[in-house]
């Protein structure tokens, strides 16, 4: 399965800071973890011809390859050299993502940088570093939530290698990575985190169906449906949740008496977990998710990916199911000042 989290991409930020990133040590490691990176790119076309090579390799990169001409070609998305190399981890993610947010609120850090605006996390080649770094931001007070990151991209300012993390988890995962990173090239509106990450998981979800059911895989189609109908469900569920822990926040609370508070509601989201995965035995494969801290970084997060994803997918069908149409309309929305922006994705009745 995608991990709600695992599918988030790491744009490398390899332009100065411009505020809130406060050392030159994060702006070397994430130099030097880039070109240590794209200094063990192969040709995915050298390998595939290589008979010397792992077989389940060479599928697996034939796969990528399709997967590549159908993003271009039906998906209609960037036609370039991204994820046309290779790159062999010896760690299972590429990067690890930290996320924070004030101990009562559950509105994320930013961190800002030229070019791609402000981001609502700070990425790490370096497990250790990441983990280090959010025991800082914990010692400051804010809630911290690390998440591992498979996947990679620049937002199209170098040509992004394929990763094998990003081959782990099957045929379907491996479809949605190439089209989300692919969707971030084709559009990217600077410092909305929200905006860009629900729209490249609409695009990802768009394109993992219509490549499903151009193969005549039907029986896959339907499990992904369903797959897709849970994954909404529970992040319906984590939306209510957050909203209650904001509605605790409006409260003029001593600290002890909001801590305690919000200690409540952290054991009351995983007492209804509880039930609704007794309900549903397919939600009980977040139950890891739900181990972690839920703490206000941790439902940040997944907010961040999953909340806008409804409204750009109704959209998406506004436009009559056209990707160009829907590409030129996102655009159009993206002009708006972002009060306005959120309210057309929310309630526009026609695509233009």
């Amino acid at each position: 399965m995608i991990k709600l989290m695992g599918r988030a991409s790491t744009a490398v930020l390899l332009l100065v800071c411009v505020s809130g990133c406060s050392t030159i040590d994060y702006y070397h490691q994430s130099i030097s973890g880039h070109f240590k990176l794209i200094s063990k790119r192969e040709h995915i076309a050298d390998i595939v011809n290589d008979p010397a090579r792992d077989e389940k390799l060479i599928t697996q990169l034939n796969l990528v390859e399709e997967l590549r001409s159908f993003a271009s070609d039906r998906l209609k998305l960037p036609d370039n050299d991204s994820y046309r190399s290779y790159v062999q981890l010896d760690k299972p993610f590429v990067t690890w993502n930290v996320f924070a947010a004030p101990e009562f609120s559950s509105n994320l850090q930013q961190w800002c940088f030229l070019v791609v605006g402000c981001v609502p996390y700070r990425g790490y080649f370096d497990e250790i570093e990441a983990n280090s770094y959010a025991e800082q931001l914990s010692g400051q007070g804010f809630d911290v939530y690390v998440a591992g990151v498979p996947a990679y991209s620049t937002l199209g300012w170098f040509d992004g290698p394929l990763l094998s993390s990003m081959l782990d988890r099957g045929e379907i995962v491996t479809a949605a990575y190439i089209f989300h990173e692919l969707a971030h090239q084709q559009f990217y509106l600077k410092g909305d985190g929200a905006f860009n990450e629900a729209f490249a998981t609409a695009v990802e979800e768009i394109g993992v169906q219509e490549w499903l059911q151009q193969q005549f895989r039907g029986q896959e189609v339907q499990r992904y449906d369903d797959w897709l109908l849970q994954k909404s469900i529970f992040s319906e569920f984590v939306k209510n949740s957050r909203d209650e822990f904001e509605l605790l926040y409006l409260h003029e609370y001593d600290i002890e008496k909001m801590q305690a508070e919000k200690e409540i509601l952290i054991s009351e989201m995983r007492r209804k977990f509880a039930v609704l995965s007794s309900e549903n035995n397919q939600i009980a494969r977040y139950s890891k998710w739900m181990a972690g801290p839920l703490n206000n970084a941790q439902l940040g997060a997944i907010s961040l990916y999953r909340e806008l994803v409804p409204s750009f997918r109704r959209i998406f069908g506004l436009c009559g199911n056209n990707l160009v149409r829907f590409y030129g309309y996102v655009e159009m929305i993206a002009e708006l000042p972002e009060e306005q922006r959120v309210t057309t994705l929310h309630t526009t009745e026609v695509c233009q």
